[in-house]
């Protein structure tokens, strides 16, 4: 039988997809996903094997089930991830549950969202001899995760960077009070990226004391990411730039 392949599809575009995936999505004759990949991949390569969206709000197990049916059926099967396949996507509990019913499998590592970031919109992370820590971090909306981006915020104070995916502009100003209660200084950079990689992809530079009126005066899209840390600035020419109450776009195609 034929190993199940879990592929980490990266942010979305199709440039950034390995050449082991693209190799491996070729060969497939079944590939499986149940958070939406961006179109543009699956459209670009319009691969041949069948493409199945699996449903696990109703059923939990419904990924595992299917993996396990076409494997077992002797089917070449790629389980699809976005960004990297074992950072923040639950994949740890299905290698488990693969390997406990001794199903093959192996992995192929995508690009994050915080890597493809930091690369497209040139975002110096860390410095020789001063920033040697990059941490990446998911905030959700509960005091277990709020006590634990506090105290992961000290680390800010010597020059090191968090990456804070979240989920709209409404908890920004909730994580910019976290970080400073713990004694980051207001004026701390913070780099806020949209739409990693897609073709409308932009960034703003602000600071942690801004970046909750910054963003509201913007009509920035989801996914975001929160780059913050002393280094962090934006060297590119994809960003939009907030200059007192002037809004000066400085995207570029």
């Amino acid at each position: 039988m034929f190993p199940i392949v879990i592929i980490g599809m990266g942010p979305g575009n199709p440039e950034l997809l390995t050449l082991a995936a693209k190799n491996a999505l070729e060969e497939a004759d079944v590939i499986l996903f149940d958070c939406m990949p961006d179109d543009t991949l699956l459209k670009t390569f319009q691969f041949k094997g069948e493409i199945i969206a699996i449903d696990k709000k109703p059923d939990p197990t419904a990924m595992l089930a299917a993996m396990e049916e076409h494997y077992r059926a002797g089917k070449k099967v790629c389980r699809l991830k976005p960004g990297d396949a074992l950072i923040f996507n639950g994949t740890g509990k299905e290698i488990r549950a693969l390997k406990a019913k001794g199903i093959d499998f192996r992995l192929i590592p995508g690009i994050t969202a915080s890597c493809a970031a930091v690369n497209i919109f040139a975002v110096p992370i860390t410095e020789m001899d001063e920033s040697d820590v990059s941490v990446n971090f998911v905030y959700h909306d509960n005091e277990t995760n709020h006590q634990q981006l506090k105290d992961l915020a000290g680390i800010l104070k010597y020059g090191s960077t968090i990456h804070i995916y979240f989920a709209d502009t409404d908890c920004i100003g909730r994580i910019a009070e976290i970080i400073t209660s713990a004694g980051v200084t207001p004026d701390m950079s913070v780099v806020v990226a949209s739409r990693i990689s897609a073709k409308d992809e932009t960034s703003v530079k602000t600071t942690l004391g801004k970046v909750e009126a910054t963003l509201r005066s913007l009509d920035m899209k989801r996914p975001m990411l929160f780059i913050v840390g002393k280094y962090v600035e934006i060297l590119s020419k994809k960003q939009i730039i907030p200059l007192d109450n002037l809004l000066i776009n400085k995207l570029s195609n």
